[in-house]
């Protein structure tokens, strides 16, 4: 790290003005609102719903350690803005404690990258981040803009296994999952099990917001992401270069899904949280896979848990097709 003095120590006064979102405020408080640049003032007015973090200028707001150190390591992000550290943490920082050796990171890279490092009030953090979790830090970077998808090439021999022995290739495809927390948390399984890449639809869709990918843990600035406009036309062509696409449904033509052989390439498709597949979807699927429960359903009409959060669901499925944990698979 580059002496103390090379840092930009300079205190947010503006918070990046009133261009951010702001939370709906609890009952009996009031909304973040801006008199025309300056410090925010609470009053009674609020928005109706949150918005994307971003400031004037159309850059994302990205909040916590996570996403902030692996989005300026990746450097995937076209451009940066300020990175916004809070004050009372500069010493630490600077003394490189290791109360926050993240932090730490964070800061070396910003420098490495030359991003301005903004001390900053906890109060304007708050502002700046929606009164969500920042741990000390947002910075300001331009939005993903993920590459559109017809189809996946052809899986050959060698591409569909990552190596001799090892687990086949799996994509996951999202048909139309709207919540942000669903989404992050389908990302950072995806990223931890070692998935090849994930597609969305590119409406109807949660976006790659900031939200995204705090709740992906980080794991949205380093994925292979991708959308496409056309997810059974995707399926389709994708399928007719060799890959398996598979569904889930509790549908009686659904198996278990320890009758699924995981050795083949295969891209697998998990649907919204209300509705689940479309059904020009779930044409396209060549098998269905469930989750058996072990919970025996309620026998006097009263409300059962029944299924899985489509974000936990995914989370097992993918580690049936990309586990090492199975005999021959090293």
């Amino acid at each position: 790290m580059a002496s103390q003095c090379s840092l930009v120590r300079r205190q947010a006064t503006d918070a990046w003005g009133d261009d951010f979102d702001r939370r709906r405020p609890r009952p009996g408080r009031g909304g973040a609102t801006s008199d025309g640049g300056g410090r925010p003032r609470f009053d009674r007015r609020a928005p109706k719903r949150r918005k994307q973090l971003v400031t004037e200028d159309g850059m994302d707001l990205l909040y916590g350690v996570n996403p902030v150190l692996n989005a300026l390591r990746s450097g995937r992000r076209e451009s940066f803005g300020d990175l916004r550290v809070q004050a009372s943490l500069m010493e630490g920082v600077l003394k490189r404690s290791r109360k926050n050796p993240q932090l730490v990171r964070i800061v070396d890279v910003a420098e490495e990258r030359e991003v301005p490092v903004v001390w900053t009030e906890k109060h304007d953090l708050n502002m700046l981040a929606n009164n969500r979790p920042h741990q000390g830090v947002v910075l300001a970077a331009s939005p993903l803009e993920p590459e559109s998808l017809d189809g996946l090439e052809p899986a050959t021999a060698d591409e569909g296994l990552e190596g001799e022995g090892g687990s086949a290739q799996c994509w996951l495809a999202l048909d139309e999952v709207v919540d942000p927390q669903n989404l992050g948390a389908l990302l950072r399984s995806a990223c931890f099990l070692g998935a090849t890449g994930v597609v969305y639809c590119a409406k109807n869709s949660a976006g790659l917001t900031p939200a995204v990918s705090k709740a992906s843990a980080g794991a949205l600035e380093v994925m292979d992401v991708h959308s496409t406009k056309n997810m059974p036309k995707f399926l389709d062509k994708s399928k007719a270069n060799g890959w398996r696409v598979v569904g889930t449904s509790l549908e009686p033509s659904s198996v278990s899904l320890s009758q699924v052989d995981p050795q083949e390439p295969t891209i697998l498709v998990l649907g919204n949280e209300g509705h689940g597949l479309r059904t020009n979807v779930m044409s396209c699927c060549e098998v269905f896979v469930r989750i058996a429960g072990q919970r025996e359903p309620a026998s006097d009409g009263d409300p059962d848990v029944d299924s899985l959060n489509v974000s936990v669901s995914g989370g097992i499925l993918l580690n049936h097709f990309l586990s090492r944990d199975r005999p021959g698979v090293e």
